[in-house]
């Protein structure tokens, strides 16, 4: 089975910061910088060597995937413009699949929707539940082949702020039904404003 690390970049600078920032040119924060940088760490003491990495061509991407060498002690980090965001998992699979002949581990560092189509391509995700890819997590999933593989098994995640390594994939929590009201709580919650106790006033410090 060959290893695949998919890395979404860190947390990166928003529109809302710097509006005459082109996407293409956003860089990770220093807060994208620290948090991934201790993720890598951990991720690193996992013990499983990555062959070759390869990341998407925009700064944020590139940030990360030399953050994720550096604490590997791998130097080598390829660019490919089939890991841009808009690109089809299917075109980038392709394309790994020729770069990295022989490899058993392969990282690919992107964005979103990449790569949480890659997760719906290859993790055999659950009916009704719905991924949930942080920026700056780590998934594992293993293929038999990179390009339509015959068997893939979701193995884990790290989560990028508490870095705890969970099984399986990113998926969102469902919502909880909300459960029907008691009687007590739907009179206290008709009874007029006026009517109930005013709050004691705090004592001026």
């Amino acid at each position: 089975m060959i290893r695949i690390y998919l890395v979404r970049h860190g947390i990166a600078v928003d529109h809302a910061d710097k509006a005459d920032l082109p996407d293409d040119s956003r860089p990770l924060t220093e807060k994208g910088r620290r948090r991934f940088r201790r993720l890598a760490r951990t991720f690193a003491r996992l013990g499983e060597p990555i062959d070759r990495i390869f990341t998407s061509p925009l700064p944020r991407a590139v940030q990360t995937a030399e953050i994720l060498a550096s604490a590997l002690r791998q130097g080598d980090v390829g660019i490919l413009e089939s890991l841009r965001p808009s690109a089809p998992p299917e075109a980038l699979l392709q394309e790994v699949a020729k770069k990295a002949k022989g490899a058993q581990s392969v990282a690919l560092v992107g964005h979103n929707p990449q790569m949480t189509l890659l997760v719906e391509l290859l993790g055999d995700v659950p009916r009704g539940a719905t991924i949930d890819f942080k920026k700056g997590s780590i998934v594992r999933i293993d293929v038999s082949e990179l390009t339509a593989p015959k068997e893939t098994e979701a193995v884990f995640w790290l989560k990028p702020k508490s870095r705890v390594l969970a099984k399986g994939l990113p998926l969102a929590k469902p919502h909880e039904p909300r459960m029907p009201a008691k009687p007590h709580e739907l009179r206290a919650a008709a009874k007029p404003a006026d009517a109930r106790p005013a709050a004691k006033k705090a004592p001026e410090k």
